[in-house]
């Protein structure tokens, strides 16, 4: 789950935004197209996402860095135009919660590349465009586990968890490569003088490979030494975007669905010769689909964004343990499955407005956005000597806020333009259910949490 997390999206606010049935989509439109101009412009943003302090220590981080390369070049002289826009970013993102006194420390680094390329051509009255975007993430995350689980049922520990830390020892290395490449097309095509008709289509697919690597101690001598547990998935987006505008109009309607499904299987390599565990742990499914509908309206200087989304989920998996040890002569393993399925109801309302325009400009960029997950887990354990287990059928039901403000600023001069934003997202969750199991840990009353900053100074020169 530490990868996997991060990895599902490219950046956290992509993901969250995803989540809340809100996808970023990012496209020329026609009045792009209209003017002859090249800009390069650079970047640079710091993201700080989470900070943990503890009686005045600090205990964990998660922040990221990006450098951002973009050149947009658009030739209008004709009635036939044209333009590309280029993109190379740089990221990396990491965690770090190795001061914290916890079961489980991790370093986590996270590094990508990003090319993105986009044509578009039309004229006047119409735009036709194709983007080809790819991304390439590396990552590490060495892992120390201070104390593994126990239970007060002495089954329990004989039969399962007294056998964990011989089997996996105390430190692992989980490293591995996440590839995407995305295919974009997108037109825009006017229907007589009062409407514009835009469509947006855009498929991605990602491929994963994670390894962890562990160290085996068991009593079975043929499983013994440096093993490894390797994770093979793809992921595959799509999103479909309709929207209507018009000179006419202060409106500008957008219906947006898409589609997501991931699949996950987990490999066991045996040492050679060894048939004493199983080459395979498990695997796992995901889809999802949804829909959004939102408004943008124009009303004097101010720029107001209404929208609701609703989504279903469903997640299934069957795993199990590779074969601990041996009792006797009797070999130990478990499985379990589970299933996760239902729905999120989500709104959001979002506004822009320009605050101050002389030789400097100021913006100012609000949005709160809100969704009700409401969600059925059912699971399954499969443990053997007579271990008793409580199958799971319960709700698991949460409202997640998110309120985010932005004041981007740029000065210009000459031909030269020097932007810088800053960015604060509050997200907030609220457990409705009242299911056994807890995710959240006890009360402290020295922690202390922030972050949801977001940093970006850029520099761009344009010629005409």
């Amino acid at each position: 789950m530490v990868f996997t997390s991060f990895a599902s999206a490219q950046d956290f606010y992509e993901l969250l935004n995803n989540t809340l049935d809100q996808p970023t989509l990012t496209r020329m439109n026609l009045a792009d197209l209209q003017q002859t101009r090249l800009k390069l412009s650079s970047a640079y943003s710091y993201q700080d996402y989470f900070r943990e302090q503890l009686s005045g220590k600090d205990t964990q981080s998660l922040f990221g860095e990006a450098a951002i390369v973009n050149l947009h070049a658009v030739n209008a002289r004709r009635s036939f135009k044209y333009g590309a826009v280029i993109q190379i970013q740089e990221r990396r993102k990491n965690y770090s919660n190795l001061n914290a006194d916890i079961l489980l420390n991790a370093d986590y680094l996270n590094e990508e590349h990003d090319f993105d390329l986009q044509l578009a051509c039309g004229n006047e009255r119409m735009i036709w465009g194709l983007r080809i975007d790819q991304q390439g993430t590396s990552f590490g995350v060495p892992m120390l586990i201070n104390e593994y689980p126990s239970s007060e049922d002495s089954q329990m520990n004989r039969y399962f968890l007294d056998w964990l830390e011989p089997s996996f020892g105390n430190e692992f290395d989980a490293h591995g490569e996440f590839n995407l490449n995305g295919l974009q097309t997108y037109s825009s095509l006017s229907l007589g003088s009062n409407l514009i008709v835009n469509l947006n289509y855009r498929v991605s697919e990602t491929s994963f490979t994670p390894v962890i690597d562990y160290s085996n101690n068991s009593n079975i001598d043929e499983l013994k030494g440096d093993r490894q547990i390797v994770f093979d998935g793809a992921n595959v987006n799509q999103f479909l975007e309709l929207s209507l505008e018009s000179p006419q109009w202060s409106f500008k309607p957008t219906l947006t669905l898409q589609k997501n499904n991931a699949d996950l299987t987990i490999e066991n390599p045996l040492p050679e010769g060894v048939i004493d565990d199983f080459p395979e742990l498990g695997w796992l499914e995901f889809s999802r689909r949804g829909a959004a509908f939102s408004i943008e309206s124009q009303l004097e200087n101010l720029e107001l964004e209404l929208g609701v989304g609703y989504s279903q989920w469903d997640a299934n998996t069957d795993m199990s343990t590779p074969v601990l040890g041996r009792y006797w002569f009797i070999p130990i393993a478990h499985a379990a499955q589970l299933h996760i399925s239902g729905k999120s109801i989500s709104q959001h309302l979002g506004f822009y407005r320009e605050l101050f325009n002389r030789g400097i400009s100021v913006d100012l960029i609000a949005g709160y956005q809100h969704a009700y997950f409401d969600f059925m887990v059912t699971g399954e354990a499969e443990l053997e000597f007579n271990i008793r287990s409580i199958p799971i059928h319960d709700p698991l039901q949460f409202h997640l806020h998110v309120i985010s403000i932005g004041v981007p600023i740029v000065y210009s001069f000459n031909s030269f333009a020097l932007h810088y934003e800053i960015n604060q997202v509050l997200p907030w969750l609220n457990r409705v259910d009242e299911s056994p199991f807890n995710f959240e840990g006890g009360y402290q009353p020295d922690r202390k949490v922030r972050g949801g900053g977001q940093h970006m100074i850029a520099l761009s020169y344009t010629w005409r």
